[in-house]
């Protein structure tokens, strides 16, 4: 299980670029809201608003477009990106990140956003990389920040940042410094 170790604040562009072809060498983001495994190609979904999608919870972002898949499982990305990246993608600022912001309820996914957005840590630090974990009784969400490279395909999941790691790290450079410190008094 992964602590929040870092307060994310993650600012959401409502007012993003949706593309409308894929030319240049721009960098982007998956842009939409997947209503989660409840929903299939089978439900009823295409009126469906994000107050619907989010069931009203405060805080959870949507953007449209609404996505489901055949059987209720992951959207396919590649495929997104292949047939629908006018409607499903965004473009980054030079000081934006791609963000999926995912929900779930006693341990169950509930529903994912992928969108273009700045975030900025508890220091006030922008985050440009890593996913970050919070959980509140039985509601858990987690968001993942990274970069797309320009004219790439849009970058949707990043390396997860752990409390253990980044302890181990921590002491690990405190040692090296420790240790050089030392060094150092000892030659003097």
């Amino acid at each position: 299980m992964y602590l929040n170790i870092i307060s994310i604040t993650a600012v959401l562009l409502y007012g993003s670029v949706v593309v409308s072809a894929q030319s240049g060498a721009v960098s982007r983001c998956y842009h939409f809201t997947w209503l989660g495994p409840r929903y299939n190609n089978e439900s009823v979904f295409l009126n469906a608003t994000c107050q619907e999608a989010t069931r009203l919870a405060d805080g959870i972002p949507c953007v449209q477009p609404l996505v489901v898949s055949y059987d209720g499982t992951w959207p396919d990305v590649e495929y997104i990106w292949t047939h629908h990246s006018s409607e499903a993608t965004c473009i980054i600022g030079q000081s934006d990140v791609c963000a999926q912001y995912t929900y779930y309820f006693d341990g169950h996914v509930e529903n994912s956003t992928y969108m273009c957005t700045r975030a900025v840590d508890s220091f006030g630090d922008a985050v440009t990389s890593g996913c970050y974990q919070q959980r509140n009784g039985s509601f858990a969400t987690r968001v993942c920040f990274c970069r797309s490279v320009p004219g790439g395909v849009p970058c949707n999941e990043a390396v997860v940042k752990s409390v253990v790691s980044l302890t181990i790290f921590i002491i690990a450079v405190a040692l090296v410094v420790n240790e050089n410190i030392l060094t150092i008094l000892k030659t003097l």
